[in-house]
């Protein structure tokens, strides 16, 4: 059984992209795409995640789609076209841990905090 339900993957992802972040981090996206599809193996959270693999690229519209999302909110800049920086995390935070069980934000928290050390922050 999945920790978070899969139609709440956008959640998830947008947690994963911002829980972890001290602010100002810069995020290659096509880092994020391949960190992500790494770790779904690993972490039912991510089991509702598609990815489409072509050579050693992966790609996820569902990835993209939070992406473009979060960056309209003004959580993420996209810089350059190819670089996410993390501006305002605060908001999704909060609005996260009231959405959901202290347990799960937790467990979102700790796999955030894996997505980051992954990238090598």
């Amino acid at each position: 059984m999945a920790i978070v339900p899969a139609a709440n993957l956008y959640s998830v992802i947008s947690g994963i992209l911002t829980l972890g972040a001290n602010g100002g981090e810069q995020l290659f996206l096509p880092k994020i795409h391949s960190v992500l599809c790494q770790m779904k193996p690993h972490n039912r959270m991510l089991a509702g995640l598609w990815f489409s693999i072509t050579g050693s690229i992966c790609y996820s519209r569902d990835i993209e789609n939070v992406i473009r999302d979060l960056a309209s909110q003004g959580v993420l800049k996209i810089e350059d076209g190819s670089v996410a920086v993390v501006k305002n995390a605060a908001i999704l935070r909060e609005r996260l841990r009231r959405m959901l069980p202290v347990r799960q934000y937790r467990k979102l928290l700790g796999t955030s905090r894996k997505f980051y050390a992954r990238l090598g922050r």
